[in-house]
């Protein structure tokens, strides 16, 4: 016999000729065992397909190639700046992957960001960003993330996180950048294979 606690107090136990009366088992050491191992199996695969799954609805979503926040010349900007900080290679740079369009989406779903980021390109215009060539914006971009504990590094860094996060969760970024396969399962993941990581 056992008493059930809620939160509307403790309830007595279900008893023979209720209407509500069930067969309840009491689960074995074994089969306790066996739900706990497959959960452990599971979990990990499932969460996984579903943060990937996530970031590219997100992206998807964040980009329609409207801009929601920021004006052409702001959007602009954003777009050369996270195309210094991923830029194309072999593989789609951020710009390619439209990543200035999730910075904006981002900005447009959180105001007091929005806020932000347009006061740090107005500060990244006036240093004379946008007029640079590709080597002079680079080491604007390289200053700045050397600079610590000021304001440059922290315009650097919101916008270096912004970047990450919008380009390794789009389709450019993960298929082909990354090469996630949502269809592939791995039996075994070895780990980084640079012999200088110690793998």
């Amino acid at each position: 016999m056992f008493h059930l606690k809620t939160k509307r107090g403790w309830h007595k136990p279900i008893t023979a000729g209720s209407p509500y009366n069930v067969v309840v088992s009491t689960p074995t050491r074994r089969s306790l065992l066996q739900a706990s191992a497959a959960l452990a199996v599971a979990a990990p695969t499932i969460q996984a397909q579903d943060h990937a799954q996530h970031g590219l609805t997100q992206i998807e979503k964040a980009s329609p190639k409207v801009a929601r926040f920021f004006n052409k010349q702001e959007l602009a900007l954003l777009a050369q700046l996270v195309e210094q900080i991923i830029p194309r290679s072999d593989t789609p740079g951020a710009a390619d992957a439209n990543v200035h369009y999730f910075v904006d989406f981002q900005a447009h779903t959180n105001r007091k960001l929005g806020t932000q980021l347009k006061k740090d390109l107005a500060w990244v215009r006036k240093q004379g960003f946008a007029k640079a060539d590709a080597a002079g914006q680079v080491a604007l971009l390289t200053a700045w993330s050397q600079a610590k504990g000021t304001a440059p590094y922290r315009v650097f860094k919101q916008i270096k996180d912004l970047t990450i996060d919008g380009y390794y969760g789009s389709k450019e970024g993960l298929t082909q950048e990354l090469g996630w396969n949502a269809n592939t399962f791995l039996r075994e993941f070895k780990g980084c294979t640079h012999p200088e990581h110690g793998a």
